[in-house]
């Protein structure tokens, strides 16, 4: 990996960057397994179009996307870069992005999952191809929880005995809106409806006041971040944990555990559905021959190159065929497959980036007793409005 290089370093000129007029240049963020699956992908690329080589440039993931935004407009970016949808709106309205719908065709759509392909959609275009997804699930300790609960009622039965053992019966940060998303959803709420936040509604504040609930009836720590979450599944301290892909690295060898989806929020009858986050291969605006990056970007997101980086690096991927075979028995990738099913995608919009904090501030108010739901969130919706109101003054 390059690190704590500036991007006038790495890309002063084209060859810096290890650009040739004959490649197709890819930037990623990759490390370990999924660095040597795309490496792989990019090896058997390079041995079937030796006239039209792929070079990848690994990039520290830190201030990746702000040097793919610096260097881009300026003609020193990739032909091709992977990165999470989470910056669609940005990039698009500053020109970083080429759409690519023309080059996609309905077999080709057909590869992946609809809900895949449509975040990495943005007013009525398509800017990329989806190469990884992820989500939120539950983790179950199956020293402790047999059976897994299939609604919050069934959570809010189980957890008196646990806590009588000095055992939550589940972890997650409870004042994180990423983690307070599937509440947030199972309750009927989002947090932006297209460019436009829609904090304060009567499903959110029932959200709000279920985690509350959560925390006074000691179901979950009141305060518990990531690493603390981590910590108390293997240390047998929590019965449960809400996390993504990532978690599975954080939990010791010799842990019982099984992952499954979440539960169904009993007071609406809708499942708890987090956030779908996406990784995609997007062509930048300045790609200097499309034609060549969209084939490249084509043969990285192909069934069989889903399937290689599914085995290889462990990842989610969006392509329903690629798990025909030796992975359709992998029940790790088989829980968070499911999961998909009750997502809801990661807002794109500008707009959003002014939501986490507030919203974060207000969980926490909520969480904590020292504001109610529906005042906490009234006072976001204001900060987030106040925002704006100056964003757009300048």
């Amino acid at each position: 990996m390059i690190r704590g290089l500036a991007i006038a370093a790495l890309c002063a000129a084209a060859a810096a960057c290890g650009r040739s007029d004959a490649a197709v240049t890819v930037w990623h963020a990759y490390d370990k397994d999924e660095r040597v699956a795309i490496e792989a992908l990019a090896a058997d690329w390079n041995a079937a179009n030796p006239e039209r080589k792929v070079e990848l440039v690994a990039m520290p993931y830190d201030g990746f996307g702000d040097k793919l935004g610096s260097a881009i407009p300026n003609g020193n970016g990739p032909d091709l870069f992977l990165y999470s949808q989470d910056r669609l709106g940005d990039w698009t309205a500053a020109g970083v992005l080429e759409p690519i719908e023309f080059w996609i065709d309905d077999a080709t759509a057909a590869r992946y999952t609809p809900e895949a392909l449509a975040s990495l959609a943005y007013h009525d275009a398509l800017w990329g191809l989806p190469v990884a997804v992820k989500s939120l699930a539950l983790y179950v300790r199956t020293d402790l929880v047999p059976t897994p609960p299939r609604t919050t009622d069934e959570l809010l039965a189980m957890a008196p005995a646990l806590t009588a053992r000095g055992v939550f019966a589940l972890a997650y940060p409870v004042d994180d809106l990423y983690a307070h998303a599937p509440w947030l959803h199972g309750f009927g709420g989002r947090a932006m409806d297209g460019d436009t936040p829609t904090i304060a509604t009567a499903e959110a504040v029932a959200a709000a006041g279920f985690a509350r609930e959560l925390v006074q009836r000691k179901v979950v720590p009141a305060e518990a971040d990531a690493a603390l979450t981590a910590t108390l599944f293997a240390e047998g301290k929590a019965a449960m944990a809400i996390s993504g892909p990532w978690f599975i690295a954080d939990i010791p060898a010799g842990v019982p555990y099984t992952i499954t989806t979440l539960p169904t929020v009993s007071a609406t009858g809708l499942a708890a559905a987090p956030y779908l986050g996406t990784e995609g291969i997007l062509m930048s605006a300045r790609a200097r021959d499309k034609d060549a990056a969209i084939a490249v970007a084509l043969a990285f997101t192909s069934d069989a190159a889903a399937a290689l980086r599914a085995e290889r690096a462990g990842q989610v991927v969006p392509n329903p065929a690629a798990y025909r075979g030796a992975l359709a028995d992998a029940p790790r990738l088989a829980a968070f497959r499911r999961q998909l099913a009750h997502t809801v995608p990661m807002p794109v919009s500008p707009a959003m980036r002014a939501v986490w904090t507030p919203y974060k501030n207000a969980l926490g108010q909520v969480v904590s007793g020292a504001a109610s739901p529906a005042a906490a969130l009234e006072k976001a919706a204001t900060d987030i409005a106040n925002y704006a109101r100056t964003e757009g003054a300048r």
